[in-house]
């Protein structure tokens, strides 16, 4: 075994606890210093996504990984509980040499990679497990026994940065979530399998007041089946996206008795970047029904627009249509989109979602001062 420097590791880890833009960094130190190709991180939960920090030689296998679906076959998933009863486990927790030989995961998948022997560390982060997977080359040692009784013994520093990082990512939602509460935005605080883990008060007023759309099984749920489908596929695109923040284009909840709700799924770079984060997406709802507008004068005074640019940017913050926004202002349809290209050059949204999203607050200000406490 080489002079490793686990120090160096858990100085490296307790940075990232907090500098949630170092997890990468870290993994990368603690591939260096294990005399390994490369490590990444994953919740032991559920499958992982390509999203997840990693150090920068795992990029390529991450993506082949991903693109010919062996994240849905993985079959080092089987060595989990070995994980949980001795906070480390090998491939040979899961098969012997001569299976490993004819099982297409490492034939096929590692092997073309130039990767095989593999080790992974269990963290824990409250309720939550993860591991940290270390991989090496093709043609490197397979990990020694006193190789992994070292990194073992890693198990317990590693947790204690994922709790402090998980701690901090609650205390992130829960300032993401009171900030959409002040605005009066209704907003659902989703994880990486799509599931509604929180939602602020405004959301819970407009889901609780005799809505069809409502939260069944921890998925929001419409009346209309295939708008549930809908919204499901954007989440899943959305979700993994590598790039930290992102907003979708909105999918309309189909409701008894009322218009669509207009549903706008929004990633957060704040969020996404700290891998212990409870949310991984969030939900905006827009209820096209309460046609209050953000006020002509505020948006004039603070995006600088002209009269006839706050009427257009008002409206379209509602989630109308801009040519029925221009219908409605008596202007003609190219005259709307002129408005539209200038509203955007002066607030820096590159679409409507991205307006909504901007007005979000003083469209739903006045709806919620009126809503039932």
């Amino acid at each position: 075994m080489r002079n490793w420097n686990l120090q160096l590791v858990e100085q490296a880890f307790a940075e990232a606890a907090t500098n949630f833009d170092a997890w990468g960094s870290a993994l990368g130190i603690l591939a260096e210093q294990t005399g390994s190709h490369g490590a990444l991180l994953f919740n032991a939960a559920g499958k992982p996504f390509p999203s997840l920090p990693m150090s920068d030689r795992m990029g390529e296998p991450s993506e082949n990984y991903f693109r010919d679906g062996w994240h849905l076959r993985d079959e080092r998933f089987r060595g989990l509980p070995a994980m949980m009863r001795n906070r480390i486990f090998d491939d040979f927790d899961i098969m012997d040499g001569d299976a490993i030989k004819r099982h297409p995961y490492y034939q096929e998948f590692l092997a073309k990679n130039g990767l095989f022997g593999f080790v992974g560390i269990k963290m824990a982060a409250g309720e939550e497990i993860w591991c940290v997977s270390l991989q090496r080359a093709k043609s490197a040692e397979l990990f020694s026994r006193a190789e992994k009784q070292e990194l073992a013994s890693l198990s317990d520093s590693l947790s204690s940065a994922a709790a402090v990082s998980r701690a901090l990512g609650y205390a992130a939602s829960d300032a993401a979530l009171e900030a959409f509460e002040i605005a009066g935005a209704a907003v659902l605080l989703v994880n990486e399998r799509g599931e509604v883990v929180r939602a602020n008060g405004a959301a819970e007023r407009l889901l609780n007041n005799g809505s069809s759309v409502r939260i069944a099984r921890k998925q929001l749920v419409a009346a209309d089946s295939d708008s549930t489908a809908a919204l499901d596929r954007a989440l899943h695109r959305l979700l993994w996206m590598r790039t930290g923040s992102a907003l979708a284009p909105p999918v309309p909840l189909l409701r008894d008795g009322a218009s669509p709700l207009l549903a706008y799924p929004l990633k957060l770079a704040k969020l996404t970047a700290n891998p212990f984060s409870e949310g991984r997406a969030m939900i905006v709802l827009i209820d096209p029904d309460r046609r209050d507008h953000p006020p002509e004068e505020a948006l004039r005074n603070v995006f600088k627009l002209t009269h006839a640019e706050a009427r257009v940017a008002a409206r379209l913050a509602s989630g109308a249509e801009l040519n029925d926004v221009s219908d409605e202002l008596g202007i003609a349809k190219e005259t709307g989109r002129h408005h539209l290209k200038s509203i955007f050059a002066k607030t820096g949204a590159r679409r409507q979602a991205e307006l909504v999203m901007l007005f979000a607050g003083m469209l739903s200000r006045t709806n919620d001062n009126r809503s039932p406490r």
